[in-house]
């Protein structure tokens, strides 16, 4: 039977007018939602331009859920409030050496003050025993879901609004009140029951982390350094259940069905086997999906499989691409949240480039050459996203998955879903299946840790735009269509661009200077005239831990950087010297100084006089002097960076002590000041600022930090002084071009990436 045009079309219109509503950049009123509601309503009615009214009610739908999730957050003026809430711990929490960190649901009813829905609770120290379903009593300090937000990289804010997070906690104590009754029989303590299973069997190995993840897609066992390595040879994806894993699941369900059928006499069998193995392979395929808390990925399978199996059932036939845009068109509606999360737009994408490869071709292609096509479909359609996204690629992907993907969908998938079933029945059969796949999941890691020295560093790229992207995914499309049409060449053309280096952005005696929101930490990117280096590292906890990849990397990247000739590190608190191992293994060839509690052999100490000259640009260390020991704060190296026309200070963590040695020391006057200590009452002295004489001061401090930095007398005294005065809390990033004359314009993220869950920004952001 011929499909009718609205079985096209109708998807694509609810598709278009949810999509469009992310690209507002604002909430819009009830009242003119109302309005376009009704006018989407009538037209519905009237049967005129159904298709367009269709479109409209589903813009005004998911606009209406984003205005009241913007709703559902911490008014910002109880920020740094304490309050006793009672609620339930709503997900499975996640450990490290620090902190036990969770989502909990306060209970309206117990709440002097309404609450958002959902925080994210952090607890420090001493954390009791926390699992998913508990109903507790807490004393916790909140704030709104405040993140980093820079010009390029992940958007802390933005994955804080499309998992329905209101607030950030920070727990101090709790009373534990029981079981929240409306939890037991939740799918989220299924899933906590199965890690805890796993880790009996496999506690304290390497494998736990792969069984864990594929058993409940609860990735919180792997270990930084493996995550990094999936990254860097693309396999992330094999570790997040999907397509792939759902099938199989789907296959087994099938399976048991047809096994249980067998005794069945043939013509009963006849009658009820197809309905029986359908509904066998959806039952299976949709626990899993549960166990794996219902991702997107796994939701895209199992409705693409239920439209095919209904399609069967019912003796239709279906495109497959319609199946597929039938399952994004429901998720959008269903969740109007997942286009923001990036998981989304790979596993759709992913899919649309394997129907274009394979769907039209005909003949047997052999199982070598379909992994091929397969192969090369996937990782060239991805690449435009995963340019936009992190601002790379991995050369090894390709060689890597054609190993991985059989590998891990014939020896570490099965025995671990097979374990899944048997685990209530015997212990035995589960532990050892359990623990084939771990042993098969330890080859995996030595093959790709072959192939991950093999290519060395990721190549860098620079962020490409929206307009870009959409080209390159059009090109790559292209690519894949059958033969002989011509145009398949020109995808070529529009895939290229995004290997083209992004270009010099500064002259001679010109400077770019981004101070980057790192939060409670400092990172500063200087470039002049292509040459870059980078003034402290930000936050980590120096065991793998930091923004060096998230915040430094991307940051590099959209100068055209992949390599830094100069690095500083100011001192060595975490803060500024957080992220310095990941930069030494990452950036081999750069100058390294910096002052720290124990000597590196690649590290030079930055003590004054130190000076160099990049295209009229002069570099020249203040602070410290030589022979003085190590005094912490005290001996971070200040930096003076100037040309004919202006000076700018990079300061570190100075007290008022050493600025008053720097005032006897004769220091200039400055444009630009990197406020010390990021604005701590314990230095911006007001004799140091009025030497100083800056036009702008900006302090680098996380919004809402515990520290109250920057602190308001110091805000006050540079404001009296005639500066403007930023911190990169309010603003995000700030970004500040400075020309040969001495002249500037400064630009701050949280106005450039204006979008509708963002934080408003300050009013005297740039």
């Amino acid at each position: 039977m011929k499909a009718q045009p609205g079985g096209w079309l109708l998807p694509v219109c609810l598709l278009s007018g949810a999509l469009s509503a992310h690209l507002i950049n604002q909430s819009l009123p009830l009242w003119l939602l109302a309005f376009l509601a009704c006018g989407g309503l009538y037209g519905l009615v009237t049967n005129r331009f159904r298709m367009v009214s269709l479109a409209l009610l589903a813009f005004c739908w998911t606009l209406f859920q984003i205005d009241s999730r913007l709703a559902d957050r911490l008014d910002g003026a109880l920020a740094g409030g304490v309050l006793e809430v009672q609620g339930t711990v709503s997900s499975i929490p996640t450990f490290t050496d620090d902190y036990a960190r969770f989502q909990f649901e306060p209970d309206p009813e117990f709440q002097d003050l309404a609450l958002p829905g959902k925080l994210l609770v952090y607890w420090f120290r001493s954390w009791p025993e926390l699992h998913v379903g508990q109903s507790w009593q807490l004393r916790l300090k909140l704030k709104p879901p405040w993140g980093r937000v820079n010009f390029q990289g992940p958007d802390q804010e933005r994955w804080f609004f499309a998992n329905g997070v209101g607030a950030i906690a920070t727990a101090y104590d709790g009373e534990l009140q029981g079981v929240d009754p409306r939890w037991r029989f939740s799918a989220d303590r299924a899933r906590a029951s199965v890690i805890r299973t796993v880790a009996g069997y496999l506690s304290g190995s390497r494998q736990l982390g792969i069984v864990q993840a594929l058993a409940t897609a609860d990735r919180s066992a792997i270990s930084s350094e493996d995550k990094r390595l999936l990254a860097a040879t693309g396999t992330s994806h094999l570790l997040a259940i999907s397509g792939l894993h759902i099938a199989l699941a789907a296959a087994g369900g099938m399976w048991l069905g047809r096994l249980l059928l067998w005794p069945l006499p043939g013509r009963l069998l006849l009658r009820v086997s197809l309905p029986v193995l359908v509904g066998a392979g959806l039952l299976s395929a949709s626990l899993y999906s549960a166990l794996a808390g219902f991702g997107t990925p796994t939701v895209r399978s199992v409705l693409m499989l239920f439209t095919a199996l209904l399609a069967v059932l019912l003796a239709r036939t279906i495109h497959p691409f319609r199946a597929w845009l039938i399952s994004l068109t429901v998720i959008v509606l269903t969740d109007s949240f997942a286009p923001l999360n990036a998981g989304f737009w790979f596993s759709f994408i992913a899919v649309a480039a394997l129907l274009t490869a394979f769907l039209p071709r005909t003949g047997e292609l052999g199982g070598f050459k379909t992994a091929l096509l397969a192969q090369t479909a996937v990782i060239v359609t991805l690449l435009p996203v995963t340019a936009m996204l992190f601002f790379s690629f991995s050369p090894s992907a390709f060689l890597a998955n054609l190993f991985a993907i059989p590998w891990v969908s014939l020896m570490i998938v099965p025995p671990v879903l097979v374990g899944l079933v048997l685990s209530p029945i015997s212990e035995l059969a589960t532990g050892l299946l359990w623990t084939f796949a771990g042993e098969a999941s330890s080859l995996l890691f030595a093959a790709l840790e072959w192939i991950d020295r093999l290519q060395g560093e990721l190549p860098m790229l620079a962020p490409p735009s929206r307009m870009q992207v959409l080209l390159a995914l059009a090109g790559a499309l292209f690519l894949w269509l059958p033969p002989g049409l011509p145009i398949r060449w020109m995808g070529l053309f529009l895939v290229t661009p995004l290997f083209i280096p992004a270009g010099n952005r500064t002259g001679p005696g010109e400077l770019e200077m981004e101070v980057l929101d790192a939060g409670q930490g400092t990172a500063v990117v200087l470039s002049v005239a292509g040459q870059t280096m980078l003034y402290d590292s930000g936050p980590g906890d120096g065991q793998g831990y930091d923004l060096v990849n998230s915040v430094i990397s991307p940051a590099l990247a959209v100068r055209g950087a992949d390599s830094l000739e100069h690095v500083i590190i100011s001192h060595a608190d975490l803060d500024h010297a957080g992220g310095l191992g990941s930069l030494l293994s990452r950036f081999h060839e750069a100058a390294y100084l910096g002052n720290l509690t124990r000597s590196l052999q690649a590290v030079s100490p930055c003590v004054a006089p130190y000076n160099w000259s990049w295209s009229g640009v002069q570099f020249r260390v203040l602070h410290p002097g030589p022979g003085l020991p190590y005094l912490g704060n005290d001996s971070s190296c200040v930096l003076s960076v100037s040309s004919g026309q202006y000076r700018v200070l990079l300061s570190g963590d100075i007290s008022s002590s050493i600025e008053n040695r720097l005032i006897l020391d004769g220091i200039q006057p400055h444009s630009l000041v990197l406020v010390p200590h990021h604005g701590s009452k314990s230095s911006s002295s007001f004799p140091f600022i009025q030497r100083l004489a800056p036009r702008a001061a900006i302090a680098t401090a996380g919004l809402g930090n515990r520290f109250d930095f920057p602190r308001p007398e110091v805000r006050s005294r540079y404001v009296r002084t005639g500066s403007d005065f930023w911190s990169t809390g309010e603003c995000g990033a700030i970004r500040i071009m400075i020309n040969a004359d001495g002249s500037y314009r400064a630009t701050s993220a949280r106005r450039v990436r204006n979008r509708a869950w963002r934080w408003p920004v300050a009013a005297n952001c740039p």
